[in-house]
């Protein structure tokens, strides 16, 4: 057998020279970006709408832009949980090929949920163990819960009918400002679990814009 099957590993220091692409920043401002757009949209459905709030609109056929409005509204939302969501699984996915090497990572860790993936990350790379309460966990759940909701989409079967306003949803803009705080909050709580791992993680100041 030529090829060798077994060959010593060493664990990257945070520093390691290299060069990687990762789109995790982008992620970020954008979310941050999309939520700035979603307040100010949410503010003119709010002003416009034209019964009293928190009734549905059943002609929304009579009320063409408003119902333009409300759709790019609601699109907005969508995308500041799914990115904010993205930018943390870009973040940790980018850690581990940084700290383990790319082809490491991905047959080792690439297809873990993010909780998993994060515990074993930072049990291996760092010699920490993040019990499943620590607030790094925590926060990463609720990201991980908003995304799913979104992209594994679920059908419920209604013992009768229900008005549109006692369905239930996502509360606009108020959840997406929820998902953005909880990314903000993420990475606060990775640098002060991995204070070594600082320059890596997406700026929360406005050194980003």
């Amino acid at each position: 057998m030529n090829t060798p099957t077994r060959q010593p590993f060493s664990i990257r220091n945070h520093d390691a020279v290299g060069f990687w692409l990762s789109d995790d920043r982008r992620f970020f401002e954008a979310a941050k970006l999309q939520l700035g757009e979603l307040e100010v949209i949410a503010a003119q459905v709010k002003a416009q709408w034209p019964i009293p709030e928190g009734q549905a609109l059943r002609d929304g056929h009579n009320y063409p832009e408003l119902w333009l409005l409300a759709r790019r509204r609601d699109l907005l939302s969508d995308s500041v949980l799914i990115f904010s969501a993205m930018a943390v699984e870009g973040f940790l996915n980018y850690y581990g090929v940084v700290r383990l090497g790319e082809s490491e990572y991905v047959y080792h860790f690439e297809r873990l949920g993010l909780v998993p993936k994060i515990r074993t990350l930072l049990l291996i790379c760092d010699s920490l163990s993040v019990a499943k309460v620590d607030p790094l966990v925590t926060v990463l759940n609720r990201i991980a819960e908003r995304r799913n909701s979104l992209v594994h989409p679920k059908a419920k079967e209604l013992p009768s009918y229900r008005a549109d306003q006692e369905r239930g949803g996502t509360a606009t803009p108020e959840t997406a400002r929820e998902a953005v705080a909880d990314m903000e909050e993420f990475f606060r709580e990775f640098v002060t679990a991995v204070p070594e791992a600082a320059h890596l993680v997406p700026p929360t100041g406005s050194e980003n814009v």
